[in-house]
């Protein structure tokens, strides 16, 4: 089968609209669930997510999520290079990443006078 330069030249533009389609579908950089970060104290955390860099956004994501003075939950950013962020990312990759030991993390952050005894 014989190509004319015209059906060529359409075929190439078709392919490199298909792998610019393919490559932006995979690489949306820049869209990262973090645009901002919180500065947080010691607070009563309920959970938390890490979520690795992807070709969604290049960097750790570390989210919270805690319970407000009215009870209501809130959900924040930290900066992941933050002493409570590293902390965390740390406890969350020696337990192996495993959802069912994330109380585990947030129990290690709190102060002595926090933690609840069963005495």
């Amino acid at each position: 089968m014989v190509l004319s330069k015209r059906n060529c030249a359409f075929l190439l533009v078709f392919v490199a609209a298909v792998c610019l389609e393919l490559y932006q579908a995979t690489h949306i950089v820049g869209r990262c669930r973090c645009p901002s970060f919180s500065r947080i104290y010691r607070s009563n955390i309920t959970d938390f997510q890490v979520y690795e860099p992807s070709p969604r956004c290049d960097s750790t994501e570390v989210i919270l999520t805690r319970i407000k003075l009215d009870n209501s939950t809130e959900k924040l950013c930290i900066h992941p290079r933050g002493k409570i962020a590293v902390n965390l990312i740390k406890c969350w990759e020696r337990i192996n990443k495993e959802e069912s030991r994330k109380m585990e993390c947030i129990e290690r952050m709190k102060r002595p006078e926090e933690k609840t005894s069963e005495d």
